[in-house]
């Protein structure tokens, strides 16, 4: 019986996953058709070329690795080079504060954003710790970033590695590195660059082999408590790990994964109240990493007018109260929200997945500091950005069709995988299902889309096997030769 009860479960995250997967390219496929589709065509086909060209004729050896992070972070940091994007809204606001911090001035504390969201302290504190290093300035930190992508780059190529054949690996990895739309936020401020990295690396440590150590169990948890602290997604990343292990205990019949689950969540823990306790005790913030608004992105999120994207309306009737009405005023307007009946829930989660998912990334954030109607050659900032938006948006698609086909293969196949794919799709699962009820919009895409790169690799390691291998790659039909 815990073998078949784990089996389904796998079946449905699979399922569910393809489901997901598809509704976003349907939904994708809609808004790329809106405008300048030429571009997302060009961007669709380019992604085709290279998947194809970079697993023909990609060789690998010890110098792919190296070489996969120099391309990505040179990329980012060309693309901070010549965009000169500065801070804006909430990142300003932070990037304020770490020049105050670094200078021992505490006076960002009198903003209630950093009572609301005390959270973001942490990321304030290490934006702090490189302008102490550094001196002020965006460069430093724009520089760090670019790092940050370049690792992360490399972090997709080795998860993908570990159930992919190498030719495979390189070229997911490959499409991955020149993927435009985090290179654009390269020079942007956002805390998603170092907290991606953080979390991956933990997912890397935890399923690089098939038996779990202590220690990798431990230090996954460890990095996951940090990367929550730079950006709160750890407890979605947590689940999925738990879920993980569960499935695989029942489908194996186990008891083995229950130390090392055990392992992630007590280090978890103890290290994000570490960290909590310390900003509390360092003075930098005395709320600690704590969310004194739990609910606002309940209330925005479940907001029909507004398909669940941020809006004035809300920030205006909610966020200008005292604290504690506050939370009594979103409460009682999340609960009222909820009652709008199961139609229009469904409705809203179908509109919420085409902002966050289906839409075209939004390039404001890199383009921000450039004068839009101004000319760069042939063409206005402003249409660049709208090329640049576009063309990603094939790339995208080309990711997201093949891991559509990559969770429905594993769906159908009757012997599912139960090891990093599952986890895969888990992750998947979780992170949509979250945001058919939070706010939405297309930057937080941004955690997801390695998980959806390597499992794109998967999609087309089926698609490749639909051919005689000699006729895609000449070699093997003159090495049989050579056999004969």
């Amino acid at each position: 019986m815990p073998n078949r009860l784990g089996r389904v479960g796998a079946f449905l995250c699979y399922g569910c996953a393809a489901l997901f997967c598809f509704v976003i390219v349907l939904q994708s496929l809609r808004a790329a058709m809106v405008t300048a589709t030429y571009a997302a065509v060009l961007g669709l086909l380019c992604s085709a070329a290279l998947l194809f060209l970079a697993w023909r004729f990609l060789p690998g050896g010890r110098w792919f690795l190296p070489a996969l992070f120099f391309l990505r972070a040179a990329l980012a940091i060309s693309a901070t080079l010549f965009l000169s994007p500065e801070p804006v809204q909430d990142f300003n606001t932070m990037y304020q504060a770490a020049v105050q911090l670094a200078s021992g001035d505490f006076s960002y504390l009198e903003n209630i954003y950093f009572f609301n969201w005390a959270y973001q302290t942490a990321f304030v504190a290490y934006e702090a710790f490189v302008i102490a290093l550094f001196g002020p300035g965006l460069l430093p930190l724009q520089l760090l970033n670019a790092l940050w992508l370049g690792a992360t780059g490399c972090l997709v190529y080795l998860i993908a590695l570990r159930f992919l054949p190498p030719r495979t690996a390189r070229a997911v990895a490959l499409l991955h590195a020149v993927y435009p739309a985090p290179l654009v936020l390269a020079g942007v401020l956002t805390n998603q660059h170092l907290a991606a990295f953080l979390f991956y690396l933990a997912i890397w440590l935890l399923i690089k082999k098939d038996g779990l150590s202590l220690p990798s169990s431990t230090a996954a948890g460890i990095l996951i408590a940090l990367g929550n602290a730079i950006r709160p997604l750890g407890i979605i990343l947590l689940l999925a790990i738990g879920l993980f292990f569960i499935l695989n205990m029942l489908v194996h019949r186990t008891s083995n994964g229950a130390l090392p689950l055990a392992a992630v969540a007590v280090s978890y823990i103890l290290t994000f109240s570490l960290l909590s306790t310390g900003m509390v005790c360092s003075g930098i913030n005395p709320e600690g990493l704590s969310n004194n608004q739990p609910m606002w992105k309940f209330v925005v999120g479940l907001n029909q007018d507004s398909n669940g994207s941020w809006n004035r309306t809300d920030y205006e009737a909610y966020l200008s109260l005292p604290t504690q009405e506050a939370d009594a005023a979103m409460r009682q307007a999340v609960k009222e929200r909820l009652e709008a009946g199961p139609m229009a829930l469904s409705k809203l989660a179908l509109r919420k997945s085409a902002v966050m998912w289906g839409a075209c990334e939004d390039m404001y954030w890199g383009f921000s500091a450039l004068d839009s109607g101004a000319r760069i050659g042939p063409v206005t900032w402003n249409t660049l950005q709208l090329l640049v938006s576009r063309f990603d948006k094939g790339v995208y698609l080309a990711a997201m069709a093949l891991a559509a086909a990559a969770m429905a293969c594993q769906c159908l196949r009757r012997q599912k995988s139960y090891g990093p794919p599952l986890f895969l799709a888990i992750l998947v699962c979780g992170y949509y299902g979250v945001h058919l009820i939070v706010e939405v919009q297309s930057r937080y895409r941004y955690f997801l889309m390695p998980a959806l790169f390597i499992l794109a690799g998967l999609g087309m390691t089926y698609l490749m096997d639909l051919f005689p291998k000699s006729h895609l790659d000449p070699g093997i039909e003159q090495a049989n030769k050579r056999k004969v």
